[in-house]
């Protein structure tokens, strides 16, 4: 819908009529959020709404509805909302910080990396002076007996059916008897079989109270070692907590892809590869893990649905890109990169794996962008599904990762399902996800360093059928042979990188 179209509305029945602009914006993000059978046209029915109220939308709106605007595809009408620093600036204002991670997507420059950096750094002092007003009342620590285990906080909301849960799994499944887990949720729906897992491992599990303070407090009180943040500002999570310092050392882990900018955070856990190279690019100091800063738990990554017994290529004599990451992390740069590789490639298709592809505006990105590079929208294979999506992988050969923002669970999922990962790496950490992925596989080699390399290692792989068949066979296999397939040595890993932190002695 153009932004023409919308100032018609405005003069007729769909303008909002002594409404309430907050009160209508409130509606489209709800109605943006329902994940049902009907998504695809929620979104299309929210985005729609914004567009309505595009002239009235007042700054506290705006990230809100760059956000719906930016996932249905409508990318003009939400750049015109602000660029890059101007939203960026109403999203660090924001209480909770959730518009921070959609603005991921707009990252081009080296600039705009440390305008990111910046954000999230006035984010975290906003935090942080308010927790100076407020300061948590702390026990003194206690003398403990030569020997005794460390205590280690995990605060997140995800700790349930959750990819932040599967991730973390391997530390609850291998636990090691020189720590006792400490968890902190702030999930507030019931409690589930998974959660009781979780709980069940624990020292102590405790539900968080609503407010940061008293959250903090609670904490303080176990008097923990260290507390991990597994969920930064995320749907649900509570990174304020962590502002108030509620344990001596705190520690980000897993769930955001990003430096949280609150100070009080003394290190982030990567990997060789997940490192940036630059250290500017980051305000905590890196724990480094010696191969990978995650691993696929088998409660998650299981037998079935098995890998298709063939690729593809090999019955359709095709080739099938495709993509079921989050379309938070598109943009018409990314786009138009995906469209040039199809190009390049006679006869290929491009499916996407996504409950928004149910959205037509979304749709009609995608058909553009293609058509610009010559792509005729018959060779676009939608799939607006949510959820059991692995079976899908059947039917794609390669997967095309987003950039700079790159997939996390997505890439895992692909090579768990025998279909090879295309990945662009960049300098910062989001930009990074996949090559350590990638790595920790053995394949490395999938990972390029510009777009063009992008692309061209895309065309590459799709011309070498011999190659795809074979990945298809032995991918799976790949990853359990690999440190991305191996959650025991992980949680070893993982606890013996902890200990040393502790005693000083952390890389």
């Amino acid at each position: 819908m153009s932004l023409a179209t919308a100032a018609c509305r405005q003069d007729g029945i769909g303008g909002v009529a002594g409404e309430s602009v907050r009160a209508a914006v409130a509606e489209a993000r709800r109605l943006a959020s329902l994940q049902d059978a009907e998504e695809g046209a929620n979104l299309q029915a929210a985005a729609e709404r914004i567009v309505e109220l595009l002239p009235q939308l007042t700054d506290a709106d705006k990230p809100v509805a760059a956000r719906i605007l930016w996932r249905a595809g409508l990318y003009d009408e939400a750049a015109g909302l602000g660029d890059l620093a101007e939203i960026g600036a109403l999203a660090a204002r924001s209480e909770d910080g959730v518009h921070l991670l959609p603005l991921f997507a707009r990252v081009e420059t080296d600039a705009d990396r440390l305008q990111l950096l910046h954000l999230h750094r006035q984010w975290g002092q906003r935090l942080e002076a308010r927790a100076a007003a407020r300061p948590i009342a702390r026990p003194p620590r206690a003398l403990r007996p030569p020997g005794e285990p460390k205590r280690l906080g995990i605060l997140s909301s995800d700790l349930r059916r959750h990819v932040v849960g599967y991730f973390a799994h391997p530390l609850f499944n291998h636990l090691d008897a020189r720590f006792q887990l400490y968890v902190y949720s702030s999930h507030g729906g019931p409690g589930t079989a998974a959660q009781q897992w979780f709980a069940a491992r624990a020292t102590a599990f405790r539900q968080l109270p609503p407010d940061d303070r008293e959250a903090a407090e609670l904490i303080a009180a176990d008097d923990l070692d260290m507390l991990i943040d597994l969920g930064g500002p995320t749907a649900g999570n509570r990174p304020g907590v962590l502002a108030y310092r509620a344990a001596p050392k705190q520690v980000s882990w897993l769930g955001y892809p990003h430096s949280l900018g609150l100070e009080a955070i003394d290190h982030v856990i990567v990997d060789p590869y997940l490192r940036p190279p630059r250290p500017e690019l980051m305000i905590e100091t890196p724990l480094v893990m010696p191969a990978c800063w995650i691993a696929m738990s088998p409660a998650a990554f299981q037998a079935e649905p098995a890998v298709a017994p063939a690729a593809p290529v090999a019955r359709n004599g095709y080739v099938t890109f495709g993509t079921a990451n989050d379309p938070y992390k598109f943009s018409p740069r990314l786009l138009r990169s995906w469209a040039r590789i199809v190009a390049a490639v006679p006869g290929s298709r491009f499916m996407v794996i996504r409950p928004e592809a149910g959205a037509a505006s979304f749709r009609e990105a995608f058909v553009g962008h293609f058509a610009a590079e010559g792509v005729a929208a018959e060779r676009l294979d939608f799939r607006p599904l949510r959820g059991a999506v692995r079976e899908l992988y059947g039917e794609m050969d390669i997967a095309l990762d987003s950039f700079p923002l790159t997939g996390g669970v997505t890439t895992c999922e692909a090579l768990w399902m025998g279909v090879p990962t295309v990945t662009l790496v960049g300098p910062a950490l989001y930009e990074r996800v996949s090559f350590s992925i990638l790595s920790n596989v053995g394949l490395a080699d999938l990972a390029a360093d510009t777009v063009e390399d992008y692309e061209r290692v895309a065309v590459a792989l799709a011309s070498d059928r011999a190659r795809i068949v074979e990945l298809r066979r032995s991918l799976r296999e790949g990853v359990l042979a690999h440190p991305l397939g191996q959650p025991r040595a992980f949680a070893r890993a993982f606890y013996d990188l902890l200990a040393a932190a502790l005693e000083g002695q952390a890389r």
